[in-house]
């Protein structure tokens, strides 16, 4: 591990820590002064770590995108075609995300092709 990686995951694990306290505090907000069952404090934050999933999903799949914004050739004719940035709704292991996808368009042979998927 580099050490750009180590200071980013140690950079994680206080962020992560810092959430969850705010997270707690949160919870015992809502759940006021009854004791509650350990499912009450279970399923907000299995749902908290879904919604951080899907955060991290929707970041992750946007940086891929903007990396194949430059120009690329059409898999047909080999033009070079710009490369636009769309989003599509998809349903991941933890609900509903947003992706951002790249998406080429050849004005010669009228069609629109993924880069990546070349």
């Amino acid at each position: 591990m580099d050490a750009n990686e180590a200071r980013l995951k140690e950079k994680l694990d206080h962020h992560l820590k810092e959430a969850t306290r705010v997270a707690a505090e949160i919870q015992a907000l809502e759940q006021g002064d009854q004791i509650p069952h350990f499912d009450q404090i279970e399923l907000p934050a299995h749902e908290l770590g879904q919604r951080f999933s899907r955060a991290i999903q929707e970041e992750r799949a946007r940086e891929v995108a903007l990396k194949e914004l430059g120009r690329v050739y059409c898999p047909d004719c080999k033009k070079q075609c710009s490369v636009e940035i769309e989003p599509r709704p998809v349903t991941s292991m933890d609900g509903p995300i947003e992706l951002t996808e790249p998406v080429a368009h050849c004005r010669r042979c009228r069609r629109s092709f993924f880069p990546s998927a070349n």
